[in-house]
């Protein structure tokens, strides 16, 4: 159970105030006038700490300051500096609002205000390809679907951190989180077909096989939400491209879509 100042710190920090300012801030509307090594010691908190979030709060008008035998203390303002601190914080919103309704007319002006510029990162080697497919998954919308089209390289020794237990119980939580199904497109090799019983166990998972003579070789391609990744495998050194982008990532959906009925289960 919640006592007072955990109920205080707790609803100063859905005011926006940061950890340090919300306890420190707590402890002086209950202990005002008070020094900083007292401030310190009741708050657990370094002094280097205590003086720094104490100057962010006397920016923002909430701390004020006194003597007493010579030593600095600090008071807490109360609740009307709260509410003045949130009516400015409130002012400069609506300030920053205003202006961003002027730049979305000035952009109509110059006739580009629909303009997109595609987001393009380039990457390199299998750490790189790890971060970008873990936050493809973090960051897809919703009940969506991932599209896949790639060849055997997952089967090779240096990918074999794909069925570990840690990394495959991260994707799990990701994709439950976002219910994100999977469409994945195969080689027909011999490689591929006596793993079907694989394919088939995966859960919201759903293959075929691309035509032979549209094999691909040392070639990967990640598509959900609005992010394209583009990977190609150069001599064992895998260099990709992640691309975020609607309109791209919606044409590379329907190409897809277009190689998927052409291909076999």
């Amino acid at each position: 159970m919640l006592n007072i100042s955990d109920n205080i710190t707790k609803q100063l920090l859905e005011v926006g105030l940061s950890d340090h300012e919300a306890s420190i801030y707590g402890t002086l509307l209950a202990n005002s006038p008070a020094s900083a090594s007292f401030i310190a010691k009741k708050c657990n908190l370094a002094r280097s700490s205590v003086y720094t979030a104490l100057g962010s709060l006397i920016a923002k008008g909430l701390v004020g300051t006194t003597f007493k035998n010579e030593i600095k203390q600090f008071i807490a303002e109360g609740y009307p500096a709260i509410e003045n601190l949130l009516k400015r914080e409130e002012a400069a919103v609506t300030k920053k609002i205003k202006s961003l309704d002027l730049i979305k007319e000035t952009l109509k002006a110059f006739g580009n205000s629909e303009l997109k510029i595609p987001q393009i990162i380039v990457f390199e080697g299998q750490e790189s390809l790890k971060k970008i497919y873990l936050s493809m998954l973090r960051e897809a919308p919703n009940n969506s679907t991932m599209y896949i089209v790639r060849d055997e390289f997952v089967w090779k020794d240096p990918w074999s951190f794909i069925f570990t237990k840690e990394w495959s119980e991260r994707v799990k939580r990701f994709r439950k989180e976002n219910n994100i199904r999977t469409k994945l497109l195969l080689n027909d090799s011999k490689e591929e077909r006596v793993r079907e019983k694989y394919y088939k166990s995966r859960v919201e998972t759903e293959y075929k096989f691309l035509p032979k003579e549209n094999t691909i070789k040392d070639f990967v391609i990640y598509i959900v939400g609005d992010v394209i990744s583009i990977l190609s495998m150069e001599k064992n050194n895998l260099i990709g491209i992640k691309i975020t982008n609607d309109h791209i990532a919606s044409n590379f959906k329907n190409i897809f879509e277009v190689v998927w009925k052409k291909s076999t289960k």
